[in-house]
């Protein structure tokens, strides 16, 4: 009974004190707000597992070079068939491999990323069809009639959801494709997946030299873990090593979850940061109530020590101040839920603008039950952070002291200590927000800033398959290209037209480098260093403003008939002929190439470009530029410069439909868009580091605030007594000033090692800063010291206010 009562006054002081608890709810709700809201976020990116039986166990197997890790490349089909015979520690072992491929029904074209797999990938996932079948061991051999299964998206969006639509034929790359099956709504797996075609690798075709590349995924096997199953395909891939020397020296393999291979694994340290910076929040919000609830309990120490000499219990009294932080906590925590519930459909609406065409399935932002019980533990654990330390100094106040003391509530030593360590504590974990996030705003500004070494003004973009029934030869594809461009040239309101096979800021492939005249066992050739590769057509760098340094650029004579050349880049130079002044006819040719052997002969030299997202070591690999008349692709962009103000998306789509009518544009977008786009899901997460640093100060800021203008209130009696003996205003103020002072350099000592270890790993992963780590330093200290000054000076001022008459006798 007696604990309903106490509820009861700690419900009356609560409402007592309006001001008081709003402020501490509401610096509550920030602080766990965007803790939930965080946590949810990364929880989907990277932790949550996919959303099938066993979904925290799937893996892909990814391969290894030279102890490089490579978690989006795939895997030699002769390495996978090698670990699923002895893998022990994985389970259910299957591959898959995906191509574009161009759909056409009535003569409506489409173009879908298709998945080649056998039937065990729907077994994987425990999903069956809602319409039709699954592969079964006929479909998947040589010669077999054609079938596909496709996805609910691709059924109600192509077919307008038609009921018939099991033995509906559609062609595939221009063969007629029976359709088998419908996936249920929402089934994407492996990654965006909405054709699912029958893999028909026919092992007898080819050697381990020759083996295709294709991914491997994986269930961690019962009671195993991933350590294990990494150790264990580590002695395999030893083991292969040692069998094919010549392939397979320097390579190994590793387990990855299809999310941290999306997003690069480097991207779950940048995650952790987060994480750490909204945990940093969330004890500044802490410290701010636990410090603000001290200092109420420092005025209610007399009121304590007549309670306990009239026989209540330190236990009560503790209970006491706990219901209070508590019932605050609990408020501020249904408010930081609401919040979060609020903002994560919003995050859903804005992620399309994050990646290049969709965002996988498991990116689905919201307050799952595991989030929301989490949330509510850690609702649970603030309380007793925040109560804990008043509730503990209030049950131990001393009755004879206090009963004897004549300050009328002053605030005592050991109070007063707390209270600065709190304060200390807030300017350190403040000061660790305010500068991580100016630096990583600083890296997000200097890569929206980089030159790409391209003009990306009035170029627009469009991807194009072909499909390889109909062109199979160098010849047909070149003659198709010639006719596509020849259609966009016609048009008025294009300038220029091109084709490559990867646009600056795209990823492409990486091949090691073997320059003419070294002598290099075969296995010597697996260490050597790397370029990238991108086919172009003539002319295609100039249309992006491109110009050479030395020599020339690619020329319609380059083509099958003639000496194989290659542009490179700067970089290049620098890399394979450092100081050679003379590298225009010098030759290479791509190590390990299972296709081609050619030696290049360099024709000219073109200044840096950025093959990749602007940050990350790939932004400084050099490229090599061969010629698509000598080796055409199947896949390709358009590159299209247009007159000033003109769009020429529908231009594109023409165009590439009157030269085919089987095949599509897709990904139509202007260049600035695509370059805007690799930095966007960075710029996301600056501004959610901003956010936090803004919160930390305004937290620091209205908690030293609350703080100093309970203090000063508590030593009203001091202040009087001090100006009754002549001290000035002036003199009063640098008193309070200096302890405050002190308290901020303390502080900033503290924050200096979290700064100055989070910002070069930050820097290590991201890119560069156009500042170092300590300018970012000095001015998040001048800041604060503002934040600090400010937050002294005006309820000090108030106070100072008051006669010393009226002080002495309140």
């Amino acid at each position: 009974m007696s604990y309903l009562l106490d509820l009861k006054y700690t419900f009356r002081v609560i409402l007592r004190q309006p001001g008081f608890t709003l402020f501490t709810t509401l610096m509550m709700a920030a602080g766990l707000g965007i803790c939930i809201y965080m946590y949810a976020l990364i929880e989907t990116l990277i932790f949550r597992p996919l959303p099938f039986p066993d979904g925290q166990r799937i893996v892909l197997i990814a391969p290894e070079l030279n102890g490089v890790r490579q978690g989006d490349l795939p895997l030699s089909y002769a390495d996978f068939k090698a670990i699923q015979a002895k893998s022990h520690h994985l389970t259910e072992i299957g591959y898959y491999y995906a191509k574009q491929v161009n759909l056409n029904l009535d003569g409506k074209a489409a173009r879908y990323l298709a998945n080649y797999n056998q039937s065990d990938l729907f077994d994987f996932t425990r999903t069956q069809p809602v319409k039709g079948r699954i592969f079964n061991a006929q479909d998947n051999q040589p010669g077999a009639t054609p079938v596909m299964i496709i996805g609910d998206t691709l059924w109600q969006n192509y077919f307008a959801g038609r009921p018939d639509i099991i033995g509906q034929r559609i062609l595939i790359n221009g063969i007629s494709t029976r359709i088998i099956g419908v996936m249920p709504p929402g089934y994407e797996f492996p990654l965006n997946t909405q054709v699912w075609l029958p893999s028909r690798l026919d092992e007898s075709q080819f050697t381990p030299e020759t083996a295709p590349k294709i991914y491997a995924f994986a269930k961690i096997a019962q009671g195993s873990d991933r350590a294990a199953a990494d150790a264990e395909l580590q002695t395999i891939m030893a083991a292969r090593a040692e069998q094919y020397p010549e392939i397979n020296r320097g390579r190994s393999a590793f387990t990855i979850t299809f999310q941290e291979s999306f997003e690069g694994e480097d991207s779950k340290i940048i995650y952790y940061m987060m994480l750490a910076g909204v945990g940093f929040v969330l004890l500044l919000a802490c410290c701010n109530v636990s410090n603000l609830l001290l200092a109420r309990a420092g005025e209610r120490t007399k009121e304590s020590a007549i309670r306990l000499a009239h026989g209540a219990s330190p236990l009560r009294l503790m209970s006491q101040m706990m219901y209070e932080s508590t019932l605050i906590c609990l408020s501020g925590g249904l408010l930081a839920i609401l919040l979060a519930g609020w903002a994560l459909p919003l995050t859903n609406a804005l992620l399309p603008a994050f990646v290049p065409d969709k965002p996988p399935y498991w990116w689905q932002m919201e307050l799952t039950g595991d989030v929301l019980l989490k949330s509510l533990g850690l609702i649970a654990l603030v309380s007793l952070l925040t109560g804990g330390f008043p509730a503990w100094k209030m049950s131990r106040s001393h009755i004879s002291h206090v009963l004897r003391d004549g300050t009328r509530g002053a605030q005592s030593r050991s109070n007063g200590r707390l209270s600065r360590i709190l304060v200390v504590i807030e300017i350190m974990l403040s000061a660790s927000v305010v500068c991580l996030g100016l630096l990583l705003t600083l890296i997000v500004w200097q890569a929206r800033q980089v030159d790409y070494g391209i003009d990306a003004q009035n170029v627009f973009t469009a991807k194009v398959t072909l499909p390889p029934q109909q062109y199979q030869t160098p010849a047909e594809k070149t003659t198709f290209y010639t006719r596509l461009l020849n259609h966009l040239r016609s048009d008025s309101g294009v300038r220029a037209a091109g084709l490559i096979s990867f646009l600056p800021g795209q990823f492409t492939w990486l091949g090691q480098i073997e320059l003419q005249g070294q002598a290099l066992l075969k296995s010597e050739q697996l260490s050597l260093p790397q370029s990238q590769n991108v086919v172009v057509y003539p002319g295609t760098l100039s249309v992006l403003g491109v110009k050479p340094e030395a020599g020339r650029m690619l020329t319609p004579a380059d083509n099958a008939g003639s000496q194989r050349v290659a542009v490179v880049t700067r970089s290049f130079v620098e890399r394979f002929w450092p100081g050679e002044p003379h590298v225009i006819g010098k030759r290479f040719r791509w190590a390990n190439s299972k296709y081609d052997h050619h030696w290049y002969t360099v024709v000219g030299i073109v200044p840096h470009i950025i093959q990749s997202r602007p940050f990350g070591f790939r932004q400084h690999l050099p490229t090599v530029y061969r010629s698509a008349l000598q080796a055409p692709a199947t896949s390709f962009s358009l590159v299209t410069k247009g007159v000033p103000g003109a769009d020429l998306t529908h231009t594109l789509r023409r165009a590439v439909s009157q030269t085919d009518v089987s095949v599509s544009a897709w990904q139509v977008k202007s260049m600035t868009e695509l370059l805007r786009r690799n930095t966007a899901g960075l710029t996301f997460m600056a501004f959610l580091f901003n956010v936090f640093g803004l919160i930390a100060l305004l937290l620091a800021g209205s908690g030293i605030y609350g703080v100093m203008t309970r203090t000063i209130h508590q030593r009203r009696q001091e202040l009087a007594i001090r100006q009754a003996m002549g001290a000035t205003h002036q003199h009063v103020i640098r008193m309070l000033m200096g302890r405050s002072l002190i308290q901020l350099g303390i502080g900033i000592l503290l924050a200096l090692p979290v700064a100055m270890t989070g910002g070069p790993l930050l820097i290590k992963i991201m890119g560069s800063s156009p500042l170092p780590v300590w300018v970012l330093f000095v001015l998040t200290t001048l800041s604060l010291g503002a934040v600090v000054i400010i937050a002294t000076f005006l309820p000090a001022r108030r106070a100072l206010r008051i006669t010393p008459m009226d002080g002495l006798r309140s």
